[in-house]
């Protein structure tokens, strides 16, 4: 294992996504991490996800109606020393993070029950908002989707497809996390 101050640092990014927009936010922070000079190597966040044999750790992970994927908690229990002492960020992709005051991770509901529950603070913490795309979810996905848009005023109509992510932060994001791997 590469000692984390040196260049070409390790870094495990992991994503969990319901329709593909956390898989797309990774990949971008692993481009980013790239350009910075670091070794990232993207992958599903399941179960068996173990980050021993890198130097850092990224988890871009959506919320799904208020809860993220169990293998998060179970990731951060089994391996609780090794990222209390390396780097390490959580990018949170929510669709109520389409409005500034909701992208700040202090305030964003979801992120800040993760964290607790999970009884962790990662050395960075981002907020992102996704994509809504009502024609690619099933039945089920889309009426509660548009139930928690009519209940926080966004969109509802069922041909709606919007990208709200900010791929600025997401890369500005990723560099502030790289400098902190490299230093």
């Amino acid at each position: 294992m590469a000692d984390s101050q040196s260049a070409g640092a390790r870094v495990l990014v992991l994503h969990s996504s319901r329709f593909g927009m956390s898989t797309r936010i990774a990949q971008a922070v692993c481009d980013q991490l790239s350009a910075a000079g670091l070794n990232p190597d993207l992958q599903a966040l399941d179960a068996t996800s173990t980050p021993t044999d890198y130097d850092a750790l990224v988890m871009v992970m959506s919320v799904r109606y208020g809860h993220f994927d169990k293998a998060a908690f179970h990731l951060v229990k089994q391996h609780r020393a090794w990222l209390d002492a390396h780097p390490t960020m959580v990018m949170t992709v929510s669709l109520t993070a389409r409005t500034p005051e909701k992208r700040d991770p202090t305030v964003h509901s979801y992120t800040v029950k993760f964290l607790q529950q999970a009884a962790w603070t990662p050395t960075h913490t981002e907020v992102v908002a996704g994509q809504l795309d009502y024609p690619s979810y099933k039945i089920w996905d889309r009426l509660a989707i548009q139930m928690i848009m009519s209940m926080t005023k966004g969109p509802t109509d069922p041909k709606t497809v919007i990208e709200y992510t900010d791929w600025d932060r997401v890369r500005a994001a990723a560099d502030e996390f790289a400098d902190t791997v490299k230093a």
